[in-house]
């Protein structure tokens, strides 16, 4: 964000912030502790810790575990770390193991005239401890930017019901629900009516000038 400001023909009162899943959180924690933004567009947002390990489930979660404290020890002798799947099928030791996740990221490589094999999809176990503890919704009602949340009504990853309450702390939120999963966003038949609201959002911040 702060090099963005020092790009030739940027607004700096106008930046607006756009995240999606965990970076969906993020950008509403940023707004809410302080960064100077015009808006905030969170797309199906991970919002809170807690709800997203009840999402993932207590059979899938003690699977990790042998990989969780594994990486920890790791992290204190400063060896590498020891990496999991982000995304598998049902029983998986992965991070996201719901029916959807796994065929969806499938098709997403698909669309987009890739092999799963050409991208790296795992990641360090450690982080999945952090993902437990932090909950961007703490943060909303400090928001004083416009907000869009984006809301997948059938998400079995961010709970719909707690991105919906976090939304609703937010001044000056608002949000949209759409009948579809996590991962639907990013294709057809949802991804251009989501992308058409985010730029009706993004245009009514911009005023007359634009």
């Amino acid at each position: 964000l702060a090099f963005t400001r020092t790009l030739p023909g940027v607004d700096q009162d106008r930046v607006i912030a756009w995240g999606t899943s965990f970076s969906g959180g993020h950008v509403l924690t940023l707004a809410g502790t302080g960064e100077r933004l015009a808006g905030v567009v969170a797309q199906v947002p991970h919002v809170s810790g807690p709800a997203a390990v009840r999402a993932t489930g207590l059979a899938a979660a003690l699977r990790l575990t042998p990989a969780i404290l594994d990486d920890l020890w790791r992290s204190v002798r400063r060896r590498e770390p020891r990496y999991v799947p982000l995304v598998g099928r049902p029983g998986d030791a992965a991070v996201m193991t719901s029916p959807d996740a796994d065929p969806a990221v499938d098709r997403l490589a698909a669309d987009s005239g890739l092999r799963r094999s050409d991208f790296p999809d795992d990641v360090a176990a450690r982080i999945l401890v952090r993902i437990g503890f932090y909950s961007p919704m703490r943060h909303a009602r400090r928001i004083t930017c416009p907000a869009l949340v984006q809301i997948a009504t059938r998400d079995a990853i961010t709970p719909a019901a707690t991105a919906r309450r976090a939304a609703e702390r937010i001044p000056r939120g608002r949000h949209l629900e759409y009948p579809c999963e996590h991962f639907d966003p990013y294709v057809d038949p949802h991804f251009e009516r989501i992308v058409a609201d985010q730029l009706e959002f993004c245009l009514s911040l911009a005023g007359p000038a634009v």
